[in-house]
């Protein structure tokens, strides 16, 4: 019978929330802004990028630095004009006879500055053209003397090192280190930002509408928020299998399209330790439980869901003031106020979760932090069964919090 009334409650809830238009705008929202900024960055992309070596504009060049090479200038196909002819040719531009003059002056080794003008008239691109031109012209003159393409490329990019840096003798952690563990505060976030607030708004409605009564003639207060619990996880797991989904058909659409996209990490290295993927799921679950059952709590002590909301706020703030000193919490030896941060309930879920990932937080430190975690979710749940009760018979006024310890 147990079963059956949870499962009642289980489904109530999830078919609740999910039928809600605002449950859906919210979980498309996200991904079609993002998409639709990706789009309009693509369509309103100013590829100024040109081949000089295909530059059909009529671009005179005066060279008193003695800097530029004759040939890139013919090939550039740019037009060598003495210096006493630049206030001449400055004329031209502004009268649209000259598309563009680039100006090296004698000092261009000391301080590498030059002139640009440049006609925009009939042309909006002159400009970034012009710029384009005189800026290859002078990268190719100066590595023209290297004799060889791949130098020439090698000395533009810097080359590309492989850096292997050590802490207490051991290797430092790479990116592939930080992206497993990572993952689990990013999942945490996402869940308390679009799932939690499900619980405080499911109680107080029911609390403002006055059906909370009824139900709890239905069930036992325990097995209430233990069925809203497990709802709301299913509506997690929906949410996160659809944004997955759109994640995937996004990645499709791309590649048909002929873009190719490659993630900015080799999976087959990525570092996966044991006691950094316990942590992660560990504390996202006792974690996810502990913001639930606390706003469900919140839900049954206010009569209104507006105050409930307004109440509830500083405990969305609370967890990302480990973001606010992320050099603390992120130092290879954390201080006093990490410590603390990790051990108090309301925060040690991220701050746990941040220094998994930054891998400078000890088993025993995570540990006692889960145990805490976990002892204050088991009280919040049954004070949150304690504030269901009370709150068939406080509907005008605020439960207060120190009856919910009396028996």
């Amino acid at each position: 019978m147990k079963n059956h009334k949870l499962r009642a409650v289980i489904r109530h809830e999830f078919l609740t929330i999910i039928k809600q238009p605002s449950f859906w705008i919210a979980l498309f929202a996200v991904p079609l802004l993002f998409g639709l900024i990706i789009l309009i960055s693509v369509l309103t992309n100013d590829n100024t990028s040109v081949d000089p070596e295909k530059n059909k504009l009529n671009v005179a060049v005066i060279d008193e630095s003695k800097v530029i090479d004759g040939a890139i200038v013919k090939a550039y196909n740019l037009t060598p004009e003495p210096a006493d002819r630049q206030t001449h040719l400055v004329e031209e531009v502004k009268a649209g006879r000259l598309d563009g003059l680039i100006v090296y002056p004698k000092n261009l080794a000391n301080d590498g500055k030059y002139q640009l003008f440049a006609d925009t008239t009939q042309n909006d691109k002159a400009g970034a053209i012009v710029t384009e031109l005189a800026r290859s012209a002078l990268q190719q003159s100066i590595l023209a003397p290297l004799g060889s393409e791949q130098l020439s490329a090698l000395a533009i990019s810097g080359g590309e090192g492989t850096m292997q840096s050590y802490f207490n003798g051991e290797p430092s952690r790479t990116f592939n280190d930080f992206l497993v563990p990572g993952a689990f505060l990013v999942v945490f976030y996402v869940v308390l930002v679009f799932s939690v607030g499900y619980a405080l708004s499911s109680v107080s409605e029911e609390k403002e509408n006055r059906s909370i009564e009824m139900v709890l003639s239905y069930v036992k207060p325990k097995t209430l928020i233990f069925g809203k619990l497990l709802a709301i996880i299913l509506v997690t797991l929906l949410q996160i299998a659809t944004l997955a989904a759109i994640g995937v058909i996004a990645y499709l659409i791309f590649r048909s399209l002929g873009n190719e996209i490659s993630l900015p990490f080799d999976v087959s290295n990525l570092s996966v330790v044991p006691t950094e993927l316990f942590i992660g799921v560990s504390f996202l679950i006792v974690g996810f439980i502990f913001y639930v059952a606390l706003m469900a709590m919140i839900g049954a002590i206010f009569p209104s869901s507006k105050e409930a909301n307004s109440f509830s706020t500083v405990f969305f703030i609370l967890p990302a003031v480990p973001f606010w000193s992320i050099d603390a919490i992120t130092a290879q030896q954390p201080g006093m106020f990490a410590h603390i941060l990790t051990l108090f309930p309301l925060t040690s879920p991220t701050t746990v979760l941040l220094r998994n990932m930054m891998g400078n937080i000890a088993i025993i430190e995570s540990m006692t932090s889960l145990a805490i975690l976990a002892l204050t979710a088991f009280v919040v749940v049954l004070l949150a069964a304690k504030a269901f009760r009370l709150g068939t018979l406080e509907y005008t006024d605020r439960i207060k919090f120190g009856a919910l310890f009396k028996k």
